[in-house]
């Protein structure tokens, strides 16, 4: 999945979501819903205030939140898409 496939999933551009990953900006509640359902997470586990890694059951760095999460999620989509 691409970030193109995501905003497109979104309903918003790719510009948008790079905002989002780049803490520049939130998603609507509309926008935040489409994202958890495209990334496959529950609304709470994205806003958790300490949400587990993907890999592991070690807690994210102190103070990171839903943008963290946004990150790691697109940066592991991409990776993926280059494999």
């Amino acid at each position: 999945m691409t970030l193109a496939d995501i905003a497109r999933e979104c309903g918003c551009t790719a510009q948008a979501v790079v905002k989002w990953e780049s803490d520049k900006a939130m998603p609507d509640s509309r926008k935040f819903l489409a994202l958890c359902r495209v990334l496959d997470v529950s609304a709470e586990w994205l806003m958790a205030p300490e949400p587990l890694d993907f890999h592991s059951t070690d807690t994210a760095p102190q103070g990171r939140h839903a943008k963290y999460w946004v990150r790691a999620a697109l940066e592991e989509l991409a990776q993926e898409a280059r494999n």
